[in-house]
């Protein structure tokens, strides 16, 4: 695959992640914003919340 193509394909797999999961994100935007655990908490209980919600569909 071409270096082009990858970054295609890349772009369309935010696309389609942002689209399917835009809650699950927004409330981990958010958390990050406000919230006074760590970063490195907060992404690794969004990408459980997200990796659940792959196998749910």
């Amino acid at each position: 695959m071409r270096r082009t193509e990858l970054e295609i394909n890349q772009q369309d797999m935010w696309r389609t992640l942002v689209f399917e999961q835009r809650t699950t994100l927004t409330l981990a935007v958010e958390m990050l914003l406000r919230c006074h655990l760590s970063p490195e908490q907060i992404l690794t209980k969004t990408a459980t919340a997200l990796e659940g919600s792959h196998y749910d569909s």
